[in-house]
């Protein structure tokens, strides 16, 4: 059939052979067949060392000659000896095979948890340092960097690949992420240790009314809870200060500031203040491991994920 003189006919021939191109021939498979044939001076020797047919190497070879769009090998040598442009690709696929032998190796490292890089976030110490100090001892060749900071704070990094995981209180799970139980916490009022309240071992929410409180920052989950232990004191939530760790409320509240909330296992062994567990208070706060789903595909994280589903709860 006859075609307009401005049909771009050798276009559409060059369009073809394009994705030819960009879809077969050009394998790490076609370069170590024909790296092999080169080595070992024979189709039928590669085939062997590579555990494949020769007319798979025949064949991967062709393709990779016609994505080349070059003549490597001359065929009628009796050792397949090389063309100049296959002598010139010759030494390029050497370095390609190279490269990807070692991306194989660090991957393999990678997968079987024998190198590696893990950053974690935490909010909450006492939890977090018993699980990093566990994952650090089993898992004795992953580089672990740890971050602290608030629990919005540490969402926020998650969902931005910031961090790996966090280890941080929750109201409630996160159903957008993977998150895994570690242990539950309850609200107390810290006071000093010189104060009357120091003598007993509970608060009522009720007694909460009236108290000067140093607050968490918001984005604090202790600062969630302070708010609804107010409420069901009957009273407004208005700290006299608000701080932006829980290293600053201790210290607030040892020297006289005025008293703080905190949650279970985060006083520590500081003489200077007491916890006292508030009643009537039916919430508590979940500690979780949090990460994205698909950074579960990780080693190191997912080998994170399961020591943290171990944990008891």
């Amino acid at each position: 059939m006859a075609t307009s003189a401005d049909e771009p006919v050798e276009s559409h021939s060059a369009d073809r052979t394009g994705r030819r191109r960009e879809t077969s021939g050009l394998s790490i498979g076609a370069l170590r067949a024909f790296v092999t044939v080169v080595d070992l001076g024979s189709f039928s020797r590669a085939a062997a060392e590579l555990g494949v047919s020769q007319p798979n190497i025949s064949n991967q070879i062709i393709a990779l000659e016609q994505a080349c769009g070059l003549r490597l090998l001359h065929r009628r040598s009796q050792n397949q000896a090389l063309t100049d442009a296959g002598r010139e690709l010759y030494t390029r696929a050497r370095l390609v095979i190279s490269r990807m032998l070692d991306f194989e190796t660090a991957a393999n490292l990678f997968s079987t948890l024998k190198q590696g890089r893990i950053v974690v976030g935490y909010s909450t110490p006492p939890v977090a340092m018993s699980l990093i100090g566990h994952f650090m001892r089993t898992y004795g060749d992953i580089e672990v960097v740890a971050r602290h900071g608030n629990t919005a704070a540490l969402r926020a990094d998650i969902h931005d690949c910031r961090i790996d995981v966090a280890i941080t209180s929750l109201m409630e799970p996160d159903p957008g992420l993977s998150c895994h139980l570690i242990a539950h916490q309850g609200l107390n009022l810290l006071v000093p240790a010189g104060h009357p309240f120091a003598s007993r071992a509970e608060i009522t929410a009720s007694e909460l009314t009236g108290l000067s409180i140093v607050a968490r920052e918001d984005g604090s989950v202790t600062r969630l809870l302070s708010e609804e232990a107010m409420i069901a004191a009957g009273t407004p939530f208005a700290p006299i200060l608000t701080v932006e760790s829980r290293e600053a409320v201790k210290e607030a509240t040892a020297n006289g500031v005025g008293m703080s909330f905190i949650l279970d296992g985060e006083i520590g062994e500081d003489a200077r203040l007491k916890a006292l567990p508030i009643l009537g208070l039916a919430r508590k706060v979940g500690v979780y491991a949090v990460a994205l789903r698909e950074s579960l595909e990780i080693p190191a994280v997912a080998a994170f994920a399961r020591l943290a589903q171990a944990a008891p709860s």
